[in-house]
C-alpha cells in the first residue's frame, strides 16, 4: 500500500511541475523545509484540479480552485491508571469544484460517529481504537451560510458499506449577542445498523478574544439499544481564550452517560492548549485532564494528552 502511495505521488510531481499551481498553496518557500512541504501541498492539490478540467462543464466561465487538504494527526494520551494509548489520525478532503464545490472526495482513518467528530469519544480518550480506513464521496446537498445538508456514501477497509445523512443550521440568539448551533444526523452502517446523534451548541461570546459554549448531544444506535442502555448522552461547558493569532486555551467539562438505568459513565475536566509552531502548517496541543469513570467508582483518574498535528494542501491565510 505504501509503495502504491509513493508511486502516486512521484508520477503525479512531475505533473505538478509541468502545471502553474500558486493557487494550491499559500506559503513562503524560502528553505528546504517549506519547499518539502509546498511540493506535497501541491501535489495533494493538482489530483483534483486535474478532475476538474478534464471533466469541465464547458458553459462556465471559470471554475474555483479544489481546496484539497489533508490532516495528519499524532496523539499520545498517558495516564496514572497505565491506561495509554497512541494513535496516528489521518483526515484527507479533495475537492470537485466543477461540480460547484458539491461533490468532494474524503479518506479518514477514523470513524466519523466515534472520532475526532463525535464529542464523547473527543473529550474522553482512553484505550485502543481500531477503526480502519474509510474512503466517502461527499455530496453537499444544499448549503448557505446559516444552513448545509450534505450526504456521504462510504466504504471502509473491512469491505463493509455505510451511509450518513447530516444537516446543521446556525440560529443567531438575542440580537446576535449569542449563537444557536443544531445538528442533525442519521446513519445506517452494515453490519451495526441504525443510528442518529442530535447536537446542540450555544457559543455566548464574552470578550472579543473569550467565549463560552454549551453542548448537548443525544445518540441512539441499535447496538445501544439491544443492550439495554437506552440513549446515549453528552453534556460539556467550554470556555475558549484566544491569547493571540498562534495560541488559545480551551476549559472544559465534560459528562457522557446512558438514559437507561440513568447513569453517568464519566465525568472529566481538562485544559487545552492549541499553539500553532515553527510554520503556519505545524501545531501542537498539550492537554491535561481528569477523569472520574463509573467502572472505577468515579475514583479520580489523571492524565495527558499531546497532539502534534500537519497540515497539507491549501492553508487559510
Amino acid at each position: 500500500m505504501r509503495r502504491v502511495l509513493w508511486l502516486g505521488v512521484l508520477v503525479l510531481s512531475g505533473a505538478v511541475r509541468a502545471e502553474s499551481l500558486d493557487s494550491c498553496y499559500s506559503g513562503a518557500n524560502d528553505t528546504l523545509v517549506d519547499r518539502t512541504h509546498g511540493w506535497l501541498s501541491r501535489t495533494l492539490c493538482w489530483p483534483s484540479r486535474w478532475v476538474d478540467g478534464f471533466f469541465d462543464d464547458p458553459v462556465r466561465g471559470s471554475n474555483e480552485p479544489a481546496a484539497s487538504r489533508v490532516r495528519v494527526t499524532a496523539e499520545q494520551v498517558w495516564r496514572d491508571d497505565n491506561d495509554d494509548a497512541n494513535d496516528v489520525d489521518v483526515d484527507a478532503r479533495v475537492w470537485l469544484p466543477s461540480a460547484e464545490r458539491r461533490f468532494s472526495l474524503l479518506f479518514r482513518n477514523q470513524d466519523d460517529e466515534r472520532g475526532r467528530d463525535a464529542p464523547v469519544a473527543r473529550e474522553l480518550p482512553s484505550g485502543e481504537r481500531d477503526d480502519g480506513f474509510r474512503g466517502a464521496l461527499r455530496w453537499v446537498i444544499d448549503h448557505s451560510d446559516a444552513m448545509d445538508l450534505d450526504l456521504d456514501a462510504s466504504v471502509h477497509s473491512d469491505l463493509t458499506a455505510s451511509t450518513r445523512l447530516r444537516y446543521r443550521r446556525l440560529y443567531p440568539l438575542f440580537n446576535e449577542t449569542a449563537w444557536l448551533r443544531y445538528t442533525q444526523r442519521f446513519y445506517w452502517r452494515d453490519p451495526e445498523g441504525w443510528g442518529s446523534r442530535s447536537l446542540v451548541e450555544v457559543d455566548r461570546p464574552l470578550t472579543s478574544t473569550t467565549s463560552l459554549r454549551f453542548s448537548s448531544e443525544v445518540s441512539y444506535t441499535e447496538e445501544l439499544n439491544e443492550e439495554g442502555l437506552g440513549m446515549g448522552l453528552f453534556q460539556g461547558v467550554n470556555l475558549f481564550k484566544r491569547f493571540d493569532h498562534r495560541s488559545a486555551l480551551d476549559l472544559g467539562l465534560a459528562v457522557g452517560g446512558y438514559s437507561k438505568p440513568g447513569v453517568v459513565e464519566n465525568y472529566r475536566i481538562y485544559a487545552r492548549y492549541r499553539r500553532n509552531v515553527w510554520r503556519p502548517w505545524l501545531f501542537i496541543e498539550v492537554e491535561p485532564f481528569v477523569l472520574w469513570p463509573r467502572e472505577y467508582d468515579y475514583e479520580g483518574i489523571n492524565g495527558v494528552v499531546v497532539r502534534l498535528e500537519t497540515l497539507f494542501g491549501r492553508l487559510k491565510s
